[in-house]
């Protein structure tokens, strides 16, 4: 039922809490609180921009608190409801919407023989395997959209988000899911679209819904498992009223095998009109047309004991060159980013997981002839239930 609320959990997956009702009714809660101590040294282009910066935040998860609401099967249907709040721990150097409290998830779900309908809030289909899979989603990953400017994270840090793969982010939808054919899952989804365009006649806005789907096959054998994936995303986005529509679209491909102790994850995207992070940054060019934009990640790790997970991964996100801008070090100049982390992640107990981890970010720019680097290294935990 709780479905995308995979992100919430930093335990054990048995660490909900259940309170039974009359009648077949069944309501739990779970959630985490993490923070880390995050120490960034940046060197950027002619050392015009240097920092060093030491924070005390949460990293690229929020703080969730989440209610769960099961209802008892009737004629075959099985509905359950999920709303969680998700409080950011960081005061740093700016907050997400004015608001240091985000709405991520509020959605139901029905289930029956035909698969799923889910209507609500909650985590978009597009590269959700991407981020759910990375060791940065228990850890900070990077603290910028690019190696150059502020390194104090805001709401939460990014982790891979634009060093590797696009955000999935959280969209109002419905979403129709099949239900488990021999290992292979289908689920589509129209969803509210995002932002890009301006006005096209005074006081008045043009938008159109953003379309995705995802095929996966999951499927385990002696000593280990192994998933693969297929998303894609297409809307039409307006950047200004002498431009027209453009038509923002991706897709991801990519994979996980466990093997014993050894766990292997590797993902490819490539994008129009997304801009390196999938939020935007660097989307179109100075005459207003969509920019083309790929990467990847790969990351190898090994879980000693099934208590300590210990990993190293790489990721590139590259923006295809915008002839027209002339601007140094900027998003519009902007060519790659890359960033390595390893990390130790040590389940203490089911409740409490701590963190280690380093990551080395560098952009590199079209016009500007220098690379901006930054240094991160970032020491805390979960506490889960």
């Amino acid at each position: 039922m709780v479905g995308a609320a995979a992100l919430t959990v930093a335990g054990a997956a048995n660490a909900t809490v259940v309170v039974g009702g009359e009648n077949g009714y069944e309501f739990s809660v779970d959630g985490n609180i993490n923070q880390f101590f995050i120490a960034s040294n940046q060197d950027s282009a002619g050392g015009a921009f240097d920092q060093d910066n030491q924070q005390v935040a949460n990293g690229l998860l929020p703080t969730f608190f989440g209610f769960n609401v099961s209802m008892p099967e009737v004629n075959g249907l099985k509905i359950g409801a999920r709303v969680s709040i998700s409080p950011s721990t960081n005061n740093g150097s700016y907050v997400q919407d004015n608001a240091a409290m985000e709405q991520r998830e509020a959605f139901a779900t029905v289930d029956g023989s035909f698969g799923q309908v889910m209507i609500g809030k909650g985590l978009g289909l597009y590269a959700a395997n991407n981020i759910l899979l990375d060791q940065t989603l228990f850890g900070v990953g990077a603290t910028g959209v690019t190696a150059s400017g502020d390194q104090n994270t805001g709401t939460t840090s990014l982790g891979r988000i634009g060093w590797g793969y696009e955000y999935a982010n959280w969209r109002s939808q419905i979403r129709y899911t099949t239900p488990d054919m021999n290992g292979f899952k289908a689920a589509v989804a129209v969803m509210d679209s995002d932002d890009f365009l301006t006005t096209t006649t005074a006081g008045q806005f043009e938008k159109d819904a953003r379309y995705e789907a995802s095929l996966s096959y999951a499927t385990a054998f002696d000593g280990g498992s192994m998933k693969l994936w297929l998303d894609g995303m297409t809307q039409d986005v307006r950047y200004s009223n002498l431009t027209g529509s453009e038509t923002s679209d991706a897709y991801t491909v990519g994979g996980q095998v466990i093997f014993g102790g050894i766990e292997a994850v590797a993902a490819y995207y490539d994008s129009t009109g997304q801009g390196v992070n999938g939020l935007g940054t660097g989307a179109f060019n100075t005459s207003g047309s969509a920019r083309d934009g790929d990467g990847y990640y790969a990351q190898l790790g090994y879980r000693f004991a099934g208590k300590t997970f210990v990993a190293g991964s790489y990721g590139e996100s590259t923006l295809d060159r915008d002839n027209g801008n002339t601007s140094n070090g900027d998003a519009a100049d902007l060519d790659t980013n890359s960033m390595t982390t390893i990390g130790i992640y040590h389940d203490v107990t089911a409740n409490l997981k701590l963190v280690a981890e380093y990551s080395m970010m560098e952009t590199e720019y079209y016009n500007q002839s220098s690379d901006d680097e930054v240094d991160v290294l970032s020491i805390g935990g979960f506490i889960s239930w």
